[in-house]
């Protein structure tokens, strides 16, 4: 059998071929281009070939599916493919544009990797540019305002050491005041009766065991890691 595609091809996907990872979903008309072939057949007569795909494949591609092959610890940028599966045609973006649109993906997609909580997340975030942090910051915002309940009970996780709030320091936080660039979204707080305001991410609801403990954990966890 004689290898007709070559490394650095233009290819397209045939009719009727599924993710051979998953096999619950078609991929025909999915183009990338060649970056790795067999040097020879297999038992079967069959040479693999690995497509980086394009950007436009990948800007097409479902969330979820993206979504799933970070959670499985699977290559979503590449796919090995018989040669037999695909069509040589001609490129229609630059390289340039793949690597910005696999740059920007891995962003919005990274979350995912931190499993449940990486899922909450991206849910809070979907569509947003992750280098835009005032906006990420403002959804954040909008989504804490309306699934808190307010008071609610916390204690302080950081703090600086000249500081009159201190770390272990058990607060009553009363509602979201602002959000400032440096500290992200600032906490109303009441400490021995007096008022304050501090920065949510350094705080933790006290009950583990509700809903608050876990969406303010899942804001600390993305503006610790953002």
């Amino acid at each position: 059998m004689t290898m007709k595609i070559k490394i650095g091809d233009s290819v397209t996907v045939k009719d009727g071929i599924k993710d051979p990872d998953s096999e619950e979903f078609e991929i025909s008309g999915w183009q990338g281009r060649v970056i790795k072939t067999g040097k020879k057949p297999d038992r079967d007569g069959h040479i693999l070939v690995t497509i980086e795909w394009d950007s436009v494949t990948l800007q097409q591609c479902p969330a979820n599916v993206i979504q799933q092959s970070v959670i499985d610890g699977l290559d979503w940028k590449t796919m090995v493919l018989y040669e037999s599966d695909l069509n040589i045609t001609s490129p229609r973006d630059s390289k340039a544009d793949v690597k910005n649109t696999q740059d920007l993906l891995s962003e919005i997609h990274y979350w995912a990797s931190f499993g449940k909580q990486g899922v909450r997340i991206s849910n809070v975030l979907a569509g947003l540019n992750p280098k835009d942090e005032m906006k990420c910051f403002q959804a954040w915002d909008k989504y804490l305002e309306k699934e808190l309940s307010f008071p609610i009970q916390a204690i302080v996780g950081e703090s600086a050491d000249d500081w009159i709030i201190k770390r272990g320091d058990k607060v009553q936080i009363k509602s979201l005041s602002e959000i400032v660039d440096t500290y992200g979204i600032i906490a109303a707080i009441k400490l021995n009766g007096l008022s304050f305001e501090y920065p949510l991410c350094d705080l933790e609801a006290t009950d583990k065991k509700t809903k608050d403990h876990q969406i303010i954990q899942d804001y600390c966890v993305w503006f610790s890691n953002r």
